[in-house]
């Protein structure tokens, strides 16, 4: 059940035309995001997550690897942030973390009631240490109608 929750979030986005990005470097860390509807989800799948759907909710995304000699490898890590509407209307991102086997997943709600470009800023800093690196992007979002 929990690996299809898992592989929901991430094929779900893509199949439903969500913007993917390149993910974004820092070091030999890389943090992947992407962001799409919260309607997408299956009823059930954001229950057992915690996510709230709706029409005017979104889900933000993220995965943080670190490059090693033997490839990528998942990093489990503190992740801070929000969200802003071009009025300046700010919101913080409560993120719940997502495990199965070695791969960790951070997933948060956001909510807008019109369409408009949103930013996002996340701090990330791995469990174990080291220095905190801010991601920043921004997303058009479309509430469903």
């Amino acid at each position: 059940m929990f690996r299809a929750l898992l592989l929901s979030l991430l094929l779900l986005p893509a199949l439903a035309h969500a913007q993917q990005t390149s993910p974004q470097r820092f070091g030999d860390m890389l943090v992947y995001y992407n962001t799409f509807n919260s309607s997408y989800l299956q009823p059930d799948i954001a229950s057992t997550t915690g996510l709230t759907r709706g029409p005017n909710h979104g889900v933000v995304n993220i995965a943080v690897q670190r490059q090693t000699a033997d490839g990528p490898v998942a990093v489990d890590a503190l992740l801070t942030g929000s969200v802003t509407s071009l009025l300046g209307q700010k919101s913080p991102l409560q993120f719940i973390r997502l495990q199965e086997d070695d791969s960790i997943y951070f997933v948060a709600n956001y909510t807008s009631t019109q369409r408009g470009l949103l930013r996002f800023e996340v701090e990330v800093r791995p469990s174990t240490g080291g220095t905190t690196q801010t991601l920043r992007f921004q997303q058009e979002f479309f509430p469903d109608e």
